[in-house]
């Protein structure tokens, strides 16, 4: 039935025939439901961006549907429009193949983060020759960073791991988006929160966008909806209000 509805979509748009406010659809939004603070299935609204999508797409006059999958089926749907929006995609040519890539809702900024009694400094990599960096296998913090072969990196399954050893004195920096960082030690390590310390300049500011799948007949439209929701949103206040929801939310340590 959804093939079929996009079909006569495609149909009437490639008519002209649809006029705007028929535009409204029934949209799957999906994401991969392990990155919080920014989409877990466990938290309020399942999380802060998954909060910025729906509302920007239920203001535009959408109906979103969340769904959680792997990052794999995520990206396998998009390319045959099994799922509509990817609501946490960070951009890349290769994806632009088959998303259509809205304006940055979002920044996550890859920080690193050291012992407060640990005398570090970072302004560019050659900073970093002889440190021991804990990193999570397979993670895109930074392309430079990532192929980089003169840093000591030593990879993990998880950030909390990294963390840990962090505090053992067991390495001398991790990283991670500022907000993921901040998460991760108050839901899980709140005691330690007072003995580490984020290094002021991040390694990469990136931004978070939507991504339709450009087998969605309506997929230019749909990120010019969104586009101008999310402006209309941060003129209007509601942006900074849910933003604030949730960081107030991550900034709350674990009972």
């Amino acid at each position: 039935m959804k093939q079929l509805r996009r079909r006569l979509l495609n149909v009437f748009l490639l008519c002209g025939l649809l006029p705007q406010p028929l535009l409204a659809l029934e949209l799957t939004v999906v994401h991969s439901g392990v990155w919080p603070p920014y989409s877990d299935e466990g938290l309020p609204q399942q999380g802060l961006a998954i909060d910025l999508v729906t509302t920007a797409l239920q203001r535009a006059g959408h109906q979103p549907v969340v769904r959680v999958d792997s990052l794999e089926r995520i990206l396998e749907g998009g390319k045959i429009g099994v799922y509509d929006v990817f609501a946490t995609p960070w951009y890349s040519d290769d994806r632009n193949q088959y998303l259509a890539f809205s304006e940055p809702y979002l920044e996550s900024r890859i920080r690193f983060i050291k012992r407060k009694d640990k005398k570090l400094e970072f302004n560019n990599l050659g900073d970093l020759k002889g440190v021991m960096i804990g990193v999570v296998k397979d993670y895109a913090y930074d392309e430079t960073f990532n192929e980089s072969r003169d840093l000591i990196k030593i990879s993990e399954r998880n950030l909390i791991q990294n963390l840990l050893k962090l505090t053992q004195n067991r390495l001398d920096l991790t990283l991670d988006d500022e907000l993921v960082l901040q998460y991760e030690i108050n839901q899980y390590m709140p005691n330690s929160m007072q003995e580490l310390q984020m290094l002021p300049k991040p390694l990469a500011v990136r931004g978070v966008h939507i991504g339709v799948s450009r087998e969605n007949p309506a997929h230019a439209q749909i990120v010019a909806d969104f586009d101008k929701a999310i402006a209309a949103m941060k003129q209007d206040g509601s942006y900074a209000k849910i933003v604030a929801k949730h960081k107030a939310y991550i900034e709350k340590p674990a009972p």
